[in-house]
């Protein structure tokens, strides 16, 4: 299912970005980038995955670009279908004028990718 089935002027009141979901899903379920990276189960394996998750959650600009293996393998992690994840992107997508602003806690994030962004900050001017 995609979003071509809504009626013509259909707008929603608010959009939010497929990282504030991801992050109250990880949440509840106790799981940082890593946790979910390992249950992604995806061809590029726990540590890309890991840092792809981080992007995720950190980045909510239009040039993120979200590929279908990230998709799946979200859908896998969390036992749901891929067009949910698509879905919740497409429309954070066509409605930049509705989005909620987010920021994910310090928390979600794993040992792998904490350690690379406390790498990155120590090395940023």
């Amino acid at each position: 299912m995609s979003l071509d089935h809504l009626p013509e002027g259909f707008e929603p009141a608010e959009v939010f970005p497929l990282a504030e979901y991801l992050c109250e899903e990880m949440i509840e379920r106790g799981w940082t980038t890593d946790d979910v990276a390992v249950r992604m189960l995806t061809t590029r394996g726990a540590g890309m995955d890991a840092f792809i998750v981080a992007a995720v959650l950190s980045v909510h600009k239009d040039s993120l670009v979200i590929d279908d293996e990230t998709f799946d393998g979200l859908a896998r992690a969390f036992g749901v279908s891929g067009e949910l994840f698509r879905n919740l992107d497409a429309a954070w997508r066509r409605w930049p004028a509705k989005r909620s602003p987010f920021s994910a806690p310090d928390s979600v994030f794993g040992p792998v990718v904490s350690n690379g962004l406390d790498a990155a900050r120590k090395a940023a001017p």
